[in-house]
């Protein structure tokens, strides 16, 4: 029976990441333990309310640099219980490329086993998952991934060290079914290893707001959530709102982020004459990108490059009718013209003409409020998610 779980992740808390704490604390209501093996400490300045559960009541451990000492007494330690597994996996690593990773991961493999942890999991196909299989091959706990959008794109393991760990976990992850054919052809995976696992939210928090259109001569609220980013294509939301500004419409975005690219944003409003329309908020808790939601007309995320973006299905499960490019997974998350808008990456005319189509009819945009809404319900409840998960997971302990 699946009991323990450690997840392996490069920081926390991570604000960017709220998708994995929302995941982690889940299992507590599935009479999983969680755990917590982080590389880096992250920022605890703004916290989400998952982070602060895990902080709350998750084990959680900083791996950091092991000393030659710690190294060879944890070494005597493995041999004492475990000595042929030892033998093989000092083998090994002594030949490994990253073998680095796997002295590094002597004393967390060690932890695990004394917090009996069951499952080892990591999020991104990086240093995360070199980890994750490290810490198994020394203690003989399955391991497996969730693979997202970065790790996908930019291939940070190279693509003979991706395909080696992929081929050794027990179970591979990853959110859309567009990441799971992109795998099966730039890996060379069969398709049934890899299994696809929405990233959820709570519908309670998360319910549905009815709204209606703004009056007469009141602006279009307009929301972005996210790292202010290249990726992110807010430049392009801002031409957007320039050219529907010079057509008369009246209009207000929120952004809600931080990120390298803040400071060349705000110059950008600056240059593009759209300081009264423009509200840099920052990063922000959940409750007040909630609050930013209630009087929101339309979610804006006009990405270059994606996953499945979890700021978007939390704005279609609130009902705030959202505009997104057309990329990688989410055309799985949105139908066009039934749960929001699409539209083609870098395009700010195309993007200017959907928001304004959205303010000329009412009635479309009341449509893909109820479509969204209902998309979110069938596909990415957290609860559904999380047992899914645990059943990939319990299959793979079983088997063990």
């Amino acid at each position: 029976m699946l009991k323990t779980v450690a997840y392996l992740i490069r920081s926390f808390p991570e604000p960017s990441e709220t998708f994995i704490a929302e995941e982690a604390a889940s299992l507590l209501d599935a009479g999983v333990r969680p755990c917590i093996l982080h590389l880096q400490d992250g920022n605890a300045t703004v916290l989400h309310p998952a982070a602060q559960t895990l902080l709350d009541k998750a084990l959680r451990l900083r791996i950091r640099t092991a000393q030659p000492v710690a190294i060879i007494a944890n070494l005597i330690r493995w041999m004492g219980v475990a000595p042929l597994r030892t033998l093989r996996t000092l083998s090994k690593a002594l030949r490994h490329p990253s073998r680095w990773c796997y002295f590094q991961s002597l004393g967390p493999a060690w932890w695990c086993r004394q917090q009996g942890v069951d499952f080892l999991h990591a999020h991104f196909a990086d240093v995360n998952f070199q980890y994750a299989a490290c810490i198994s091959a020394w203690s003989g706990i399955p391991f497996g991934v969730t693979t997202h959008g970065y790790d996908l794109r930019e291939d940070p393991l190279g693509r003979d060290g991706a395909s080696e760990l992929y081929r050794q976990a027990d179970a591979v992850v990853t959110i859309s079914e567009y990441n799971r054919r992109h795998m099966v052809q730039c890996y060379g995976l069969p398709e049934a290893k890899i299994s696809v696992v929405h990233c959820g939210i709570d519908l309670e928090r998360f319910a549905y707001l009815e709204r209606s259109a703004p009056a007469a001569g009141v602006p279009l609220r307009l929301l972005n959530v996210g790292r202010l980013a290249p990726e992110k294509g807010q430049d392009l939301l801002l031409h957007a709102l320039a050219r529907l500004r010079q057509q008369g419409l009246q209009l207000h975005l929120d952004m809600v982020g931080g990120g390298e690219l803040e400071q060349a944003l705000k110059a950008l409003v600056a240059e593009l004459n759209l300081a009264d329309c423009v509200s840099f908020h920052g990063v922000q808790p959940e409750q007040v990108v909630r609050q930013l939601h209630q009087r929101a007309d339309v979610f804006v995320l006009p990405s270059r490059a994606e996953g499945l973006p979890v700021a978007c299905i939390e704005a279609m499960a609130m009902g705030t009718v959202s505009i997104a490019s057309r990329i990688t997974g989410i055309p799985e998350l949105i139908e066009h013209g039934v749960s929001g808008l699409l539209v083609e990456a870098g395009d700010a005319r195309a993007l200017a003409e959907a928001i304004a189509a959205l303010q000329a009819d009412p009635a479309l945009a009341q449509r893909l409020r109820l479509g969204g809404r209902a998309t979110v319900l069938a596909g990415f409840d957290r609860a559904k998610c999380t047992r899914q998960l645990i059943g990939i997971w319990s299959q793979q302990t079983s088997s063990h």
